[in-house]
């Protein structure tokens, strides 16, 4: 009785420690996710030289328009993601092209609706800096993101030795 009721104090303990473990986990990316978001927010403010209240009103209409086009291409990635280019037949082709045609006309779209929406928060000249400064963010972004990466240890392997005969 008393090895039983061990054991299962044991599994609860361990239970428990795992899911602390998890969230302490969940909570330092949560923590680096928001750390690059506002690091990703001064890259902007910097690159297309925003006000506060430019900044202020120009993240919500962008935001927006990132989420809707991570959107669209989930889309099109889920719908053909079990398929390969070499493997389509003629008509797979065909409708993977369409498909590919009406994602690119959905960006399009998207970016024309988002400028028009810019246009009132901020002029022209800074709307047509925003592919160039995307580019850049993005390399700074996976560089910062990568320095972030907790370093795991790998266990080193055990070489057993050889024994010691005489």
């Amino acid at each position: 009785m008393k090895t039983t009721l061990k054991f299962f104090v044991y599994i609860f303990v361990l239970f428990i420690h795992c899911h602390i473990q998890a969230q302490t986990l969940d909570s330092a990316r949560e923590a680096q996710i928001d750390a690059l978001k506002e690091y990703r927010e001064a890259l902007f403010v910097e690159k297309l030289k925003l006000s506060s209240i430019e900044s202020k009103d120009f993240f919500p209409v962008y935001d927006l328009y990132v989420s809707e086009l991570k959107k669209a291409k989930k889309v099109f990635r889920n719908k053909w993601k079990k398929t390969t280019v070499e493997s389509l037949t003629e008509a797979e082709a065909l409708e993977y092209y369409n498909d590919a045609i009406a994602l690119q006309q959905k960006e399009i779209d998207l970016f024309k609706e988002t400028c028009e929406k810019l246009k009132l928060v901020i002029p022209m000249t800074k709307i047509v800096l925003i592919s160039k400064a995307e580019r850049e963010i993005r390399l700074k972004l996976i560089e910062k993101a990568d320095k972030m990466k907790v370093k795991r240890v790998k266990p080193k392997p055990k070489v057993e030795s050889e024994p010691n005969i005489k």
